[in-house]
């Protein structure tokens, strides 16, 4: 059984995982958790280190969904009113870009839920159907068409695709439980922030959501 759940993820082209920062939510009814850090090495900032501080967990979407926010030790928990699927938006101060003098500013973008037709934040991945698995990624409601997005399964192994020229992305979810989905765009558009200039800003999103239904992952024996 082992081995051939290790054929099936070769065969669906996912594999060993490797990214940047990212910002996340895990949720259970009415309380989400946001994360920052590596989800695939399931890695989170903590309270006691640096990091984390930049993330604040107080823009949630949409409006009204946030009811209290509570500081913890690896993230910050979020508790809700009765909605569906949610999004964070922490947009960082400028700053320059590791091994380049440009000035540019972050905004971390995170999604729990595929049961809503509709996008809610600036960069978005939009199921075309309720649970469904093609979604439409959008920049402030266009589609980006050729633009990479990986899909990260259950068992933490990942798979890049690329987006149609409609802007669409298929995935597969062959196994149950947790996947997160990761998409990226840099906007040239230059600006000013709380005082601070910024010549670019890259957006960085996160969509996560649970396969209730599928093949029960099981560990590969070492």
């Amino acid at each position: 059984m082992k081995k051939s759940l290790l054929t099936l993820a070769l065969v669906a082209g996912f594999s060993l995982s490797a990214g940047a920062h990212q910002v996340w939510l895990e949720r259970e009814g009415s309380v989400a958790k946001a994360y920052y850090g590596h989800w695939s090495h399931d890695f989170m900032e903590k309270r006691s280190g640096k990091r984390l501080g930049e993330i604040k967990g107080k823009e949630v979407l949409p409006q009204g969904a946030l009811q209290k926010s509570e500081p913890l030790e690896d993230g910050i928990e979020l508790k809700l009113g009765k909605v569906k699927d949610i999004a964070l938006i922490e947009a960082l101060d400028p700053r320059k870009g590791k091994m380049v003098e440009t000035i540019i500013r972050t905004t971390f973008l995170a999604r729990h839920g595929r049961s809503e037709t509709k996008a809610l934040m600036e960069l978005d991945l939009v199921p075309q159907s309720a649970e469904g698995n093609t979604f439409m990624l959008l920049f402030r409601d266009k589609p980006l068409a050729r633009t990479k997005v990986t899909i990260y399964a259950p068992h933490k192994w990942s798979k890049s695709l690329m987006s149609d020229d409609e802007g669409k992305v298929t995935i597969q979810t062959p196994w149950k439980g947790m996947y997160l989905m990761e998409a990226s765009y840099m906007d040239e558009a230059k600006g000013v922030v709380n005082g601070k200039e910024y010549e670019k800003s890259n957006y960085v999103m996160t969509l996560v959501f649970v396969n209730e239904s599928g093949i029960a992952w099981v560990e590969p024996a070492k």
